[in-house]
């Protein structure tokens, strides 16, 4: 558990270096947190994001590592029978978006 405290630790303090490395610019990030200008940098500043601020400033960061745990997770689902026949999801999406 302590390994676990010490990892999120030292990332979060990687993140202003990991934000900085990106190809998004600040205000990607200012806008996809919704936070200001003056705040986003005193988090950045202060390492004081919240842990769901930190959860979307790592999906953006790495978009391959999510896509790759969805398709796991899809294939987790496919073997565990977890599926719907192809016609019924047509029927869903239909009601979905009123088509």
């Amino acid at each position: 558990m302590i390994e676990i405290v010490e990892n999120y630790e030292n990332y979060i303090n990687e993140l202003p270096e990991l934000i900085g490395k990106s190809y998004y610019k600040a205000e990607f990030f200012m806008q996809k947190l919704g936070l200001k200008h003056a705040t986003y940098y005193r988090k950045l500043k202060l390492k004081n994001f919240t842990h769901q601020e930190v959860k979307l400033i790592t999906a953006l960061l790495f978009p391959e590592e999510i896509l790759m745990q969805e398709f796991q997770k899809s294939e987790d689902d496919i073997k565990a029978g977890r599926t719907i026949d192809f016609s019924d999801f047509k029927e869903k999406l239909r009601i979905k978006h009123n088509i």
